[in-house]
């Protein structure tokens, strides 16, 4: 497997350093959708949420603010037209480790309810098919090669953290 990385994915030394410590072939150019992909399968796309350490802001804000959810949507858009099967948002986060345990999040940033968010989040999933799943982030490179080997992966969005 040769992973594709988004050239315009930020501050992810963390997980090329652990793809070259492991022998992760990857590749960093453009992407067409999402941040990490197999370039030879198109069936799981990954897009890696993790602002300031904290995922759900930078999801809340994809989410919530007009421009940001119009480009969400027309990213999904072209994950489907790709042939993508399972569109993952991976969310880097130290206390929430679950959809259901985002209603618990404090949002230092903004002025949207967690409540609010879980229940956006619950239905965008049901919308548009994709995933939640929640890491720390030390082990969000290990993750992401797990899920684009298709070793293992929940399918329902209620994958706890690792």
């Amino acid at each position: 497997m040769v992973i594709h990385v988004d050239s315009r994915e930020q501050k992810n030394k963390h997980i090329l350093d652990h793809f070259n410590e492991v022998g992760q072939d990857y590749i960093v150019s453009k992407a067409i959708s999402g941040d990490y992909i197999d370039v030879n399968n198109n069936d799981v796309i990954i897009d890696l949420k993790q602002s300031h350490g904290d995922g759900l802001a930078e999801l809340c804000a994809n989410l919530t603010r007009t421009t940001e959810h119009i480009r969400l949507k027309k990213e999904l858009e072209r994950a489907k037209f790709i042939g993508c099967k399972r569109f993952i948002f991976l969310i880097v986060s130290t206390k929430i480790t679950c959809l259901e345990d985002v209603n618990k999040w404090v949002n230092k940033r903004g002025q949207v309810a967690p409540e609010t968010l879980q229940k956006i989040m619950t239905t965008f999933k049901d919308r548009y098919k994709v995933e939640y799943i929640f890491c720390k982030k030390k082990v969000a490179g290990e993750k992401i090669i797990e899920l684009l080997s298709k070793e293992t992966g929940d399918q329902d969005g209620k994958s706890k953290q690792t």
